[in-house]
Formats: structure tokens, sequence, C-alpha cells
């Protein structure tokens, strides 16, 4: 019998996907990966055979195509692609949506998109409780989850949002940690021994968030006004905010900048961008490891009860208002959308003068 020439196979062209010969516990298989829209490998699919595995790759391809992602994704898939498009959030949010979703991966990652049910959401939030995390902590692991479960469900991958058949938990209001005006005192008193912690004077006496008061520059200190402009922010209304100094605070500033000249002329690359709360190496802080060398040190040194960054911004607010600085002043310092936010965190602190009232009414006769 007159054999013909054997038929080569034709080469696949970029993004079309690759077919290749694996082995999982001994057994031989055909596996196929495809480029999906974000320019990553997909995860690699199996199949017995190879005209399977071809129908299969030509079938996603055929979706990919039409602008439908395959519709055999699993939740591992489907995250990494969802934060593959998460383009514009900080790294910190991201970092977090990260984390969430690898816990997630632990109870149904390997999961079929449209096999996802209400329960293994309920099983992931019963376990998160079970570790004892916080109700805060189950409430961001959900929102997390169902912002990623709800593109899918846009995108045509599910049949129905699962997610919306789950009670979201209730986060867990905490009573903030509010320092006397001795306490205060210590504080400043404690955070002036060296240039190290002045950031928690800074952030005590302007109520900055950490992270814009970590990404302040020197440029962004006017020493002739006597103030400090608020560079990127969380929210709209905190960017571009201008908060007045006090003269003790500004001097402290003045001298740390002064020694960061003398580095700078000593070594040319020393803290290029100008930060003003940097490390020894001239880099950026994190908010965490000052959270644990300087912060808590102090605070157990001045007997005082533990603080985060964010009681110290709470407690700027209280102070502000507690001197009867107008609510919309205060509401600017802080950089709230309007005095409405301001008024829902702190009413607590406005402190109800009725005889104030009782003279106003009287005037009318």
């Amino acid at each position: 019998m007159t054999r013909g020439r054997p038929v080569k196979r034709r080469k696949r062209r970029n993004k079309e996907g690759s077919i290749y010969v694996a082995k999982r516990s001994g057994i031989k298989y055909w596996a196929f990966q495809i480029t999906m829209p974000d320019g990553k490998q997909s995860k690699p699919k199996y199949s017995r055979s190879l005209e399977a595995a071809q129908q299969a790759l030509l079938k996603a391809s055929a979706q990919i195509a039409s602008g439908v992602l395959p519709s055999d994704m699993t939740f591992d898939d489907w995250s990494e692609h969802w934060l593959g498009t998460k383009v514009n959030v900080n790294q910190k949010t991201l970092d977090q949506y990260k984390h969430n979703l690898k816990y997630a991966s632990g109870f149904f990652g390997k999961k079929q998109l449209d096999k996802i049910q209400a329960h293994d959401l309920e099983a992931m939030l019963k376990a998160v409780r079970e570790e004892g995390k916080s109700s805060t902590t189950a409430r961001q692991v959900h929102i997390n989850v169902s912002g990623c479960l709800g593109a899918a469900y846009k995108r045509g991958l599910m049949v129905r949002d699962v997610s919306e058949q789950v009670d979201s938990p209730k986060a867990m209001k905490r009573k903030p940690v509010m320092l006397s005006r001795e306490d205060w005192n210590n504080l400043i008193t404690a955070s002036r021994k060296s240039n190290r912690e002045l950031i928690i004077e800074f952030v005590l006496k302007t109520g900055m968030r950490i992270s814009e008061a970590l990404s302040i520059t020197w440029e962004q200190v006017d020493s002739d006004e006597a103030s400090v402009t608020v560079g990127e922010s969380k929210t709209e209304a905190g960017a571009g905010r201008t908060i007045p100094l006090d003269q003790t605070l500004l001097g402290r500033l003045t001298a740390l900048r002064a020694k960061h000249y003398q580095l700078q002329m000593l070594y040319r690359d020393w803290n290029p961008t100008g930060l003003v709360f940097c490390t020894n190496a001239g880099n950026i802080n994190s908010y965490q490891n000052l959270q644990n060398r300087v912060l808590t040190p102090l605070l157990k040194e001045a007997g005082l009860p533990h603080l985060t960054w964010h009681h110290l911004r709470h407690n700027a607010g209280s102070y502000l208002l507690s001197e009867n600085v107008p609510i919309t002043a205060v509401s600017k310092i802080l950089g709230h959308a309007n005095p409405a936010i301001t008024m829902g965190i702190y009413a607590h602190e406005l402190v109800e003068d009725l005889e104030q009232v009782r003279e106003a009414m009287a005037k009318f006769g």
C-alpha cells in the first residue's frame, strides 16, 4: 500500500492559543491555552483526545473574538482577568482585592462560574467568622467577591448574580479612642524627642489621612503662608485642600527640611522626590511600619491607650469642634465632601447648649 506524505500541522499564529501534551497522574492528556483579551494566557484546560482539545480551543477562540469570554471559566480564571481590569485603583485597594479573592478561591476557586451557588458564599463568610475575624472584615470580603461575581454576571458568564442572594454582614461600629487634653499634650510632648516621631504631631494637628501625610513633599509645604497643601487623596474633596500649620509644628518641619537638604548635598540620589516623611534611605514610608515602630512604642512609653493613625485624625476633628471651630471649616480641613458627612461622624462631639437656644427664642418677645 502506498503511503502518502505526512500532513504537516500549521503552526498557530500569535494569540491563537496552543495545544500540547501533558501528563497528570501518569495519564496522557491534551491541554490547551488561549490568550485572553488582557494579553494573559488562560489556565490550561485538559482533554483526553487531540480532536476534543482542538474543538474546545476553536470554541473558546470564537467566543473571545465575539467579545464573550469562555463560558467554562472558573472563579480563579475570571478573578485573575477581573483584577487585570482594575487599572485605576490604588495599590492598597488592589492588594485588598487580591487578598480577599485569594481567600474566596479556597472555597470555590476551581468551580465554573455558573456552578457557584449562594451556599458557597455563605460557607465562606461563616469560615471568616469562625476564624475570629471581625464582621467588618467579613463585610469587606463579601463586597470584593460580590464585585467580582457581579461583573461576571454582567458579562453573561453567570445566569444570575448569586452574591445578591447573600446578605452582606453588618460592619462593626467601633467607638473611637478619644484623648483627654492632658493626654493630647503628653503625646505631642513625647513626639518631640526626635524627627522620627514628627509625623505623629503632624497628623494630630492637620487631621490628614496617613496616606496623604506620607505622600506630602516639601513643595507642598508653604513656610511663608504657614500651610500645607494636600496632593493625592482618597476622595475628590480631599485633594488640593490647604491646611494651616501652627508655628511650633512649622518650626519642626523647617528644621527637618534643613536636615534633608544636607543629606541631599551629600548623597545626590537621596530622597529624589522630596518626601517630608521618608525613610532613612530616602524612600517612601509604610504606614504599617510606622505604626509598629514609631506610634505604638511611643504610646506605650507615654502610658497612653492604643491608637491608630485614623484615631489621630479623628481626635484632630474632635479637638477643633471642641474649640468651637465652625463645622464647615472642620469639614474642609478633614477633606469631607460636605459638612453633612462631618456632622454624621462628629455629632456626638457637639455640645447641646439649651440655654443658648432659650435665649435665642426669647428675643422674639
